[in-house]
């Protein structure tokens, strides 16, 4: 069953674990795991990462822009300089 998320990982070309009926997705980087969810009422997703002080919960309106910000979350270096390090997600 495809879903939003599931064809936001295929267009982004990115591997994940998928579970959860296509509304959840794991994505592995360098630094940390990060997970995709899909909100509850399907309008935006949730992200957060396993490091060490990234465990924020950030929303995202759309599933591409949640699956790129995690990204750049789970390979982002500890001391934030990589770019979108700090991104808290859209409005």
């Amino acid at each position: 069953m495809a879903t939003p998320l599931i064809d936001a990982l295929r267009h982004l070309n990115v591997e994940a674990e998928v579970s959860l009926g296509g509304r959840w997705a794991e994505l592995r980087g360098e630094r940390c795991p990060v997970y995709v969810v899909e909100a509850a009422l399907g309008d935006g997703y949730f992200t957060w990462c396993e490091a060490p002080g990234e465990r924020a919960v950030e929303f995202y309106r759309s599933p591409n822009a949640a699956i790129e910000a995690g990204l750049r979350r789970a390979t982002a270096s500890s001391d934030g300089d990589a770019a979108g390090a700090t991104t808290k997600g859209e409005q």
